[in-house]
């Protein structure tokens, strides 16, 4: 707002006023405003602005008037219009990449089938494993569960088997296939030392060390001579059967475990076990194996194991006990080899934990020709996005914007995607070719069991019980890859559901907020630490989930997320504790930080909304794209048509807009003037209009000052014409008085000639009315009355 000058006469007459001293400032304060904003470095600048925020006015006028466009609108919306056409051809693009790697994924995985399989080996024979606790329990399961229903050697009627193609079979259709390995790893027997040496006269096993000495207690056990019927493939001498009894009591060479397998075990299930972590020092000179196969009597394994069990095999010595077999399924589409992994870790806390794991090993690449199809078509697609890729890289490398390229999201999603995408592809090469090796210790164990020969002499089975391990440990990891990527494929939905303006919402919305969302995890990691912390204090004696941090973690997340939890267990002990921790945490972390995080998204979604106001739906963008595809032949590209608009004016009216594209559509035309004009609208309701509304007004002040001082000269008859007076800086200061005294003789001249000329007319006035005539407005004579002489 224009704040005039005022004179001395006039803050005299605001003193009379009683006006407070705030006034006198915000007075002074505004008028130091205007001079700075008159300084000569401001003076370009705001004049810039002026024009520029005066054309604003005209949009703003515009936006009101249905009948004109601007020209910047309608050019920004066929940008957007262009991008966002790109946008919704990609989405089909990403979903078809996203269902053939689906597809190519569950053929070469087989998910349902191996579910079906795995779970009913796990169920039959992991049967009981749960509640060992005691070696003693031990010896019972491998007795009474473990090697009856491996080694079945019976009919469902319980008469037995003649033929011994027919042993061996769990669940009728897994046939075992190579031995059944038991492996275990000891540790070492020494005399307990501490500092004060009050357990220096017990024994004390570290799960820390290993042991590789031979070991056996010494028992009178007589070994049966070897029957000649046992095997058609050959006879055993009763020195050959003694030495293969004896051979699970000292370190086998030749078929020795690889520390590979061991190291299957989850690392959360690792650090609970006795000694810590599997996977240290573990090799295949310090475990102790003993190998039964299928074609063996099961009165020789019973008695095998008896000799075992008398000689202590598992003893206090003992760390962990790994048993492995394989099954050949031939029944459940591909042929596959089903991996059986067990392993009972004895702690020194004298608990036994276990680790129970399946694996399915297929023996044929592809299931078919829809296999190959979708590997086929995941690879060109795969070939297409790299190639467009490597393309744009190049055209933003010409242009030289490939910096900037290179710092966007887009840039780090597309090459994970490309990487890890042919990473895949060279995985499943890998394990293709890693069957070869399998295959030919499949082939000899199979040749074997044909040919009967006799266990004792059998060294086959330890290569291949290291190759299914490692080949079920890389198809373990590809799977999680896999299963990865497809998260990872997800994400570039998001990027094309953005050229949607409605489903951009949602996708601006999850962007928007994340900053805030990391923000608040700073507050709320802590916090969870902290009650897992006190968790495990508080519980974790006689909890299992808060027995250890990371458990508790898990725990404390599990009910902030659910917000349930087992009261009665919990408070079984210290019931005031317990309540306020978990009272605390439902009211701090549950009820107000979890609600935080829907606040925060809920309030960026609401300026997001706010921000694209009435945007296209999902109906009318269907519509739209069918609409192009219909008139296809006649409709004109948008590039054409921002080519011409580019050399158009800034504002023009519909009739200018049909006359540039008289070959355009009558729909294509409508669409492109009712976005313009619903764009504008948007812009000049939306929050950036108060800023322009504010610049536009600070324009005006900066106008209104100036015309306010030329009144104030004019009032003081001290204004000067800046124009003319930079026209005469140049010339000599004497020219410029003469010229300007000659000037003013001659307007002196021409004040005078007009005021004879309304003297005279004043006179002929006074003539036809008489003096003291009074007229209104209309020219129509008033009532008269003595002419006052000023």
């Amino acid at each position: 707002m224009y704040v005039p000058k005022r004179s001395g006469k006039d803050l005299a007459g605001v003193e009379s006023a009683d006006v407070d001293a705030k006034d006198f400032e915000d007075i002074e304060r505004e008028q130091e405003s205007a001079v700075f904003l008159r300084r000569p470095s401001n003076v370009a600048r705001i004049e810039g602005a002026t024009r520029e925020y005066n054309f604003q006015a005209m949009k703003l006028l515009a936006a009101g008037n249905e009948d004109l466009l601007d020209r910047d609108i309608i050019l920004h919306n066929l940008e957007v219009q262009q991008k966002r056409t790109w946008g919704l051809l990609s989405l089909p693009f990403s979903l078809i990449f996203f269902f053939a790697f689906a597809y190519s994924a569950f053929q070469h995985e087989d998910v349902t089938n191996r579910y079906v399989i795995e779970s009913g080996l796990s169920t039959v024979l992991g049967e009981g494993t749960s509640e060992i606790s005691t070696i003693g329990e031990t010896w019972t399961w491998m007795n009474d569960v473990f090697f009856p229903k491996v080694f079945k050697q019976t009919d469902y009627r319980g008469e037995p088997l003649t033929d011994k193609s027919d042993w061996s079979h769990v669940l009728s259709y897994n046939a075992l296939v190579g031995p059944v390995w038991i492996e275990q790893e000891r540790s070492t027997k020494i005399l307990c030392s501490d500092e004060s040496d009050i357990a220096k006269d017990m024994y004390c096993y570290d799960a820390e060390t290993s042991d590789i000495s031979d070991f056996g207690v010494d028992v009178p056990f007589v070994i049966s001579a070897p029957e000649d019927s046992n095997y058609a493939g050959g006879n055993v001498t009763l020195e050959e059967k003694i030495e293969f009894f004896q051979r699970p009591f000292k370190v086998s060479e030749e078929t020795g475990a690889s520390s590979r397998r061991l190291r299957i075990m989850l690392p959360t299930f690792q650090d609970r076990l006795s000694g810590g972590s599997l996977s240290a020092g573990i090799g295949k000179d310090i475990t102790f194996s003993a190998a039964f196969y299928p074609n063996m009597p099961y009165d020789e394994i019973q008695e095998r194991l008896n000799y075992m069990y008398q000689r202590q095999w598992i003893d206090k010595q003992t760390k962990h006990i790994n048993f492995f077999a394989t099954f050949l399924n031939v029944e459940m589409g591909r042929p596959r080899l089903q991996s059986f992994s067990l392993t009972l870790s004895f702690a020194r806390s004298g608990d036994v934990f276990r680790k129970l794991r399946t694996d399915t090993i297929f023996l044929s690449f592809w299931s078919g020709a829809t296999s190959m199809a979708a590997d086929a078509a995941y690879f060109v697609l795969l070939m297409i996005v790299t190639v467009l890729e490597i393309r744009d890289i190049y055209k933003l490398q010409q242009k030289r914007k490939l910096s900037s390229y290179i710092r966007t999201g887009w840039f780090l999603l597309q090459w994970v995607t490309i990487l890890v995408g042919w990473g895949i592809i060279l995985m499943y090469q890998y394990l293709n070719l890693a069957l070869g090796s399998l295959q030919d210790d499949l082939d000899a164990l199979v040749d074997a069991q044909s040919a009967d020969i006799p266990a004792e002499t059998n060294l086959l089975g330890g290569s291949f019980i290291d190759n299914t391990s490692t080949w079920a440990y890389n198809a373990t990891y590809l799977a999680i890859v896999v299963a990865q990527f497809h998260l990872l494929l997800m994400m570039r939905f998001f990027v094309a559901f953005r050229a949607q303006p409605r489903l951009g919402v949602v996708v601006n919305t999850l962007e928007a907020c994340m900053l805030d969302i990391l923000h608040f995890l700073v507050i709320l990691f802590p916090s969870g630490i902290a009650y897992a912390i006190s968790g495990c204090f508080v519980f974790g004696k006689r909890l299992e989930e808060f027995s250890d941090i990371k458990s508790a973690i898990g725990y404390c997340f599990k009910i902030l997320v659910e917000t349930e939890y087992d009261w009665p267990e919990l408070s079984e002990e210290h019931y005031w504790t317990t309540g306020l921790w978990v009272w605390s945490f439902m009211v701090f972390l549950a009820m107000l930080m979890l609600n935080m995080v829907l606040a925060i998204v809920l309030d960026v979604y609401s300026e997001q909304r706010k921000s694209a106001g009435k945007s296209e739906s999902i109906t009318e963008t269907i519509m739209s794209i069918w609409t192009i595809f219909r008139n296809r032949e006649r409709w004109l590209g948008t590039r054409k048509i921002m080519d011409v608009m580019k050399d158009a004016p800034r504002m023009l009216t519909k009739t200018e807009f049909l006359e540039l594209f008289p070959t355009m559509l009558e729909k294509q035309s409508s669409i492109i003037i009712e976005s313009c004009q619903l764009t504008a609208q948007n812009i000049h309701a939306g929050p950036e209009q108060m800023k322009h509304t504010m610049r536009m007004a600070m324009a005006l002040k900066v106008a209104m000052d100036d015309v306010g001082e030329a009144v104030d000269q004019l009032d003081g008859g001290t204004y000067q014409n800046q124009e003319n007076l930079s026209q005469l800086s140049d010339e000599h200061w004497a020219y410029q008085i003469q010229k300007e005294l000659t000037m003013q003789n001659h307007d002196m001249m021409n004040l005078q000639w007009q005021l004879q000329q309304l003297n005279w007319q004043w006179q002929a006035m006074e003539l036809a009315h008489g003096k003291g005539a009074v007229f209104n407005m209309n020219g129509e004579e008033m009532k008269k009355e003595p002419l006052k002489v000023l």
